[in-house]
């Protein structure tokens, strides 16, 4: 018995009994990238750490799909649907990386990896917080306070 949207040729491919290699094997290369992913995450890759995770987990993601979900033997709307989901998969990681990447300098927040800005000190001054003031800071134990002179 077929699904509705597969024919008949599909339906004789997936009631054919594939190897465990092949499954073997795409573990293997999902417990490398997993290797991979975890190394170069401990690595300081600035220019491209994300990327390259973005780009391993997707390859991971496809693997898991094409195969552990037998998307690869599938035709017709199945792999239009699939390629349409990896094209905008995609596009909303790039179109948001390169908004970021060509920005004007003086819109990104200061102290991100974008910017060349200093972040501002909070904190250490008469003037903390959003619109100054603030709490008094804590006293310490080696500088009591002295109290007022009573005149």
């Amino acid at each position: 018995m077929a699904i509705a949207n597969e024919s008949h040729q599909e339906a004789k491919n997936m009631a054919s009994h594939h190897g465990a290699g092949r499954y073997w094997a795409i573990w293997a290369v999902l417990l490398v990238l997993t290797v991979v992913t975890v190394l170069t995450g401990r690595m300081h890759l600035p220019n491209f750490g994300l990327l390259l995770a973005i780009v391993i987990a997707t390859v991971k993601g496809t693997l898991v799909a094409l195969y552990f979900m037998h998307l690869s033997e599938h035709q017709g709307a199945n792999r239009i649907v699939f390629g349409v989901s990896i094209l905008f998969v995609v596009l909303m990681l790039v179109i948001p990386m390169a908004d970021l990447g060509t920005r004007f300098r003086g819109s990104n927040p200061p102290g991100s990896q974008y910017s060349d800005l200093q972040p501002p000190d909070i904190g250490t001054g008469s003037q903390r917080g959003r619109f100054g003031g603030g709490m008094k800071p804590p006293q310490t134990k080696d500088t009591p306070e002295t109290p007022a002179p009573h005149h």
